[in-house]
């Protein structure tokens, strides 16, 4: 079995755990929703059932209250006794129909209904004739009373109201039995469902904990897998944006209400540039939205670093985020979400980092301060010292006569040649405390073309030919140190050149896992004995008759040690020479701080 069949059974028992758990989600909440259905269910035919029971009784006091009426009247024939029989009779037909609508999903208890009715009307009719027959002066009326029909009319309504009322009840307590059992159920399968859940939870970790120990070759999986279940679980406290396909808001949640002061009721429907300006943390100048770049690039798309959200209020808050396109079914992009969060925190703990970084590097600081001081301290008094030469020269040239201009003119040679030894001292000291930076390559080819702009009046001036192995290579050295190594050596090709113009040449060979780069010329040369020496500072081969301050070599000497390079020389006097230095090939790496090498 290969490592990728053995790859994809590791992950057999942890996808059987995921689907196991999703399934017995849906089951608790399958049996929640049929749960609440039922209860709803239920509650509704509870209630249908009570006002039957409640409207049940009712119609019994109401014909109860108008038989009451009639023997009132009956007795005493004073129609102020007939009252309550008027009101029982325009009561009566509200409570049948109300008692028929409640009824109606109760085909036993409609009929039931049905049969009361005639006897209610029989009971009412019979009320009705006794009234009339008392209000025509007859005897009859007791007569009728005491024919004992109506006490059995009323007896048989009564009797009939009592069984709805008891079917009413039964029900009742039915559908309380079925709501406490249901509610029972649920009870006892969320809590089986969630010691199951916790069970999946727990098998989980012991799978995972075990393919930690057996399989090393999934850790960068099983880490990526954290970090993003890391993410996810802390996306619930992120800011949420949704937008229509013209960037128009169209929801926010609390966090981002929160964090740029606008309520959704206030931001539905304005463009997402109202109400989610950013900034760059250093310039504060606008940074383009990312939702809209979502939108415009149909993929998603994070923020640049170093971000800042302007609220409402003018606060501004560092963040980091991202947005991506909505798509619907069809794939057509239907808005945009961003979803962004508050990294003041960490931002600030970023630059704590950088500033106990920084304190690292104070002795590399106070050195190159020092030199930028000393520069300083020593530019001044050859600038006053120029400028006094310069105004004697223009004030008084003509009376100095020409000794006197001949001093002035050893004046600010002398001045110049300070100012130079300067410059080259404070690159020493430069180069001395640069950090090795390996991070990203160096076209050498663009570097060497640099340098050539650089020097393009001297090699006009010489009428030299430069040449190289086009093109050179990739080198992983700081651009604009390539660039200073080249200099200073073509430089130094081109002012110790012979009588006739200088030829050089540039080419680069790999040994290893380095370039040795080579500068090949036609000048003086010089005697091989001092090749090492000319690496060191202030060492001269050619007295003064050549300008320079002897540091320039010394400074590549510097610069290529930084990058674990070597520099060396080969020549003979009259036959020109050859320089070479190497550099580390293009390669990931890590940049480190360096000192003196």
């Amino acid at each position: 079995m290969d490592r990728r069949q053995q790859h994809r059974l590791s992950h057999v028992p942890e996808t059987a755990i995921l689907g196991l758990a999703i399934l017995i989600v849906l089951a608790v909440g399958t049996l929640s929703y049929i749960n609440a259905i039922q209860t709803s269910s239920r509650i509704i035919q509870l209630r249908a059932a009570r006002d039957v029971q409640k409207l049940s009784n009712q119609l019994l006091l109401t014909v109860t209250d108008a038989e009451t009426g009639q023997r009132g009247f009956l007795l005493t024939g004073k129609e102020q006794y007939l009252k309550p029989y008027d009101q029982a009779l325009s009561e009566i037909p509200g409570i049948w129909q109300r008692l028929e609508a409640r009824s109606e999903s109760e085909s036993d208890q409609s009929q039931r209904l049905r049969a009361l009715r005639p006897v209610v009307t029989a009971k009412l009719d019979e009320l009705r004739k006794t009234i009339l027959v008392r209000r025509a002066g007859s005897r009859d009326a007791v007569s009728i009373v005491n024919s004992g029909r109506g006490k059995a009319l009323m007896d048989e309504i009564r009797e009939r109201c009592l069984e709805i009322n008891r079917v009413a009840e039964l029900r009742i307590a039915g559908f309380n039995a079925a709501s406490d059992l249901s509610t029972s159920r649920l009870r006892v399968g969320s809590t089986f469902g969630s010691m199951l859940l916790l069970a999946l939870v727990v098998m989980s970790a012991v799978t995972i904990s075990r393919g930690f120990k057996r399989r090393e070759e999934l850790f960068q999986q099983a880490q990526a897998t954290r970090e993003l279940l890391a993410t996810t679980l802390s996306s619930i406290a992120d800011a949420v944006v949704s937008t229509d396909p013209a960037a128009r808001v169209t929801f926010m949640n609390p966090v981002a209400e929160r964090l740029t002061g606008w309520s959704e009721q206030e931001a539905t429907g304005r463009n997402i540039r109202d109400v989610f300006p950013i900034v760059n943390e250093t310039s504060n100048e606008k940074v383009d939205n990312p939702l809209e770049q979502a939108l415009a690039k149909g993929q998603p798309v994070g923020l640049a670093n170093h971000t800042k959200l302007v609220a409402r209020n003018g606060v501004e808050i560092s963040i980091d985020d991202s947005a991506a396109p909505i798509r619907n079914a069809a794939g057509v992009i239907i808005g945009a979400v961003l979803v962004f969060r508050d990294i003041s925190e960490k931002r600030k703990a970023e630059l704590d980092a950088v500033a106990a970084a920084e304190a690292l590097k104070r002795s590399n600081e106070e050195l190159q301060q020092f030199a930028f001081s000393a520069s300083h301290d020593l530019r001044s008094p050859l600038n006053s010292v120029n400028a006094i030469a310069q105004l004697l020269a223009k004030r008084f040239g003509p009376a100095l006569g020409e000794e006197g201009n001949q001093m002035i003119g050893f004046i600010n040679e002398g001045v110049g040649r300070m100012s130079r030894l300067i410059e080259d001292l404070l690159a020493l000291a430069m180069a001395s405390s640069i950090a090795r930076d390996i991070t990203h390559p160096t076209s050498a080819e663009d570097a060497f073309q640099t340098a050539l702009k650089s020097l393009s009046a001297e090699v006009q001036k010489a009428g030299a030919t430069i040449t190289s192995s086009s093109p050179l290579p990739m080198v992983a050295v700081r651009d604009t140190h390539v660039i200073q190594v080249m200099q200073n050596i073509l430089g130094n090709a081109l002012k110790y050149r012979g009588v006739e113009p200088p030829l050089i040449s540039v080419s680069a060979v790999r040994e290893g896992a380095e370039w040795v780069i080579s500068v090949r010329d036609n000048g003086i040369g010089f005697d091989p004995k001092y090749a090492h020496q000319i690496f060191e500072p202030f060492k001269r081969l050619h007295g003064h008759e050549y300008e320079g301050s002897g540091i320039g070599l010394s400074t590549c000497n510097k610069i290529v040690s930084v990058y674990g390079g070597r520099i060396w020389a080969e020549s003979e006097s009259g036959k020109g020479s050859t320089f070479f230095f190497s550099l580390p090939e293009a390669v990931a790496a890590t940049s480190v701080a360096s000192g003196d090498s």
